[in-house]
């Protein structure tokens, strides 16, 4: 008997964890854009020599069992929020990894968290003199 209440609770361990674990949000600067493709989002660390403006901002997390697999999934969350919205490039201005809180309180690995402004590059042949 006590097999069979091992079973359900396996199953709901496998797809609790199987469920997608990022989340990411952005607050828009109001013009809106066509959506742009997830792969063609480039992360920036510093200013790009392009002119831009900034589109929005945004925030991801992402938890996993790893520091590399939390980042990873904040980072897949933070373009797709970036590429909803029309973005071509974010610049990074934060980024935070802790330890993530289950609902019981107790450690539920690690928690990834970071945050950037989306851009849009301003092609050349467009660019206005400063």
């Amino acid at each position: 008997m006590n097999k069979l209440k091992i079973i359900p609770s396996l199953w709901l361990i496998t797809m609790l964890t199987a469920c997608s674990l990022s989340d990411a949000s952005h607050t828009t600067s109001g013009k809106v854009y066509a959506a742009t493709q997830v792969a063609d989002i480039t992360i920036l660390l510093d200013t790009p020599e392009q002119e831009f403006i900034v589109i929005a901002l945004v925030d991801s997390n992402g938890v996993g069992f790893t520091k590399n697999k939390s980042k990873d999934r904040a980072m897949t969350a933070l373009k797709k929020e970036a590429a909803s919205i029309g973005a071509h490039a974010i610049i990074l201005t934060s980024s935070n990894t802790g330890i993530a809180q289950g609902f019981d309180g107790e450690p539920a690995g690690q928690e990834s968290i970071l945050s950037g402004k989306a851009i849009r590059l301003i092609p050349s042949d467009l660019k206005t003199d400063k």
